[in-house]
């Protein structure tokens, strides 16, 4: 998925401003959200990129959308993809860093792809940098902030690698954030599991755990992975 552009059935996201490009696993992980036919209001997207998410969710809800992002080109870039899209007047993109981030809000939806990686190898691009390691967000500012705007019941909705899933789970526990849904996401049935998607709230419950394959084989998508993509992809 490394093309300038990456059309989908109702909009299309061009991302050759911005580092990080539209992947399987961030589309899944709209698409999963969608599936849980959450009932918002407000959303807040922390770290909105290309505006992927907003828009994977906008399609699929009559929520109003704060899409907050902090690299001026992928902001630049955010700000185009809205604009050229049908969902404009339900997304406002906003320009800032999330941890000062100020508002009276509070919201029902929030979401975040954010960058993965702490302490590891990077690269020699600032952009990139930025939009893979969290030096700028650590995990537990992210929860921090998170605590502070999502509503009585709202749910938050975050993406990472499979190897951080306790560590998210025992950082969102010290926050009064609780899983009450985690998916898995496995490239193959022969693969381990390399993303997790988690459903947070503030009150605990019994967590619904599942795992998402995404292919049969090299050339074939499983049938869950169809059913939770056949409204975005156009050749699904």
């Amino acid at each position: 998925m490394g093309n300038s552009h990456f059309r989908f059935k109702q909009f299309t996201i061009r991302q050759d401003r911005c580092a990080m490009k539209v992947t399987t696993d961030a589309c899944l992980f709209g698409a999963w959200i969608n599936s849980k036919g959450m009932t918002a209001e407000r959303m807040l997207d922390i770290g909105a990129g290309t505006g992927l998410l907003s828009m994977m969710i906008a399609q699929g809800t009559n929520v109003k959308i704060d899409a907050v992002e902090i690299e001026e080109g992928c902001f630049e870039q955010l700000c185009s993809n809205i604009n050229e899209s049908i969902f404009a007047s339900s997304i406002s993109p906003l320009k800032a860093d999330i941890r000062l981030f100020e508002t009276e809000k509070k919201y029902d939806l929030i979401v975040s792809n954010p960058p993965f990686y702490e302490k590891q190898l990077k690269s020699e691009q600032s952009e990139i940098n930025l939009a893979r390691h969290s030096d700028q967000l650590t995990l537990i500012e992210l929860f921090v902030q998170v605590k502070k705007w999502i509503s009585e019941n709202g749910r938050f909705y975050l993406l990472m690698p499979h190897f951080r899933k306790m560590e998210c789970i025992e950082l969102a526990s010290s926050q009064g954030l609780f899983p009450t849904a985690i998916a898995l996401a496995k490239q193959s049935i022969l693969h381990e599991p390399f993303r997790v998607m988690f459903e947070f709230s503030t009150f605990g419950k019994a967590t619904e755990t599942e795992e998402i394959v995404i292919k049969k084989n090299a050339s074939v998508y499983t049938d869950a992975f169809i059913l939770l993509l056949k409204d975005y992809y156009l050749k699904l």
